[in-house]
């Protein structure tokens, strides 16, 4: 990653901060124009309701929005423990619980 990566990665870490997300739960990194954001989504506070899938979603689509903005990105590849876009659409994922009988 060369510098123009480490300064985008320093963008993308505070439009997440701004949108009150736990950026230490995350991994970021940036590989030519591809944004790669890994890990767990905890919000801090702010008006996220994260108990609610409509509201996290909505802050999902507003910090790729806020990402989009900078002409270097091309692309977001979101990993995420709970969420995960599909066809243009945030889901949340199943979690297993352990021990339970598949």
């Amino acid at each position: 990653m060369g510098a123009k990566g480490w300064e985008i990665n320093n963008k993308v870490k505070v439009i997440l901060t701004k949108n009150w997300v736990d950026i230490l739960k995350l991994n970021i990194n940036t590989v030519k124009d591809t944004v790669y954001i890994k890990g767990e989504l905890v919000f801090k506070g702010g008006s996220v309701d994260s108990t609610s899938d409509a509201s996290v979603i909505e802050m999902l689509k507003k910090i790729e929005r806020e990402i989009f903005q900078y002409k270097e990105v091309k692309m977001i590849k979101w990993d995420l423990t709970q969420w995960e876009k599909r066809g243009g659409r945030w889901l949340k994922k199943e979690i297993k619980k352990k021990g339970s009988a598949a």
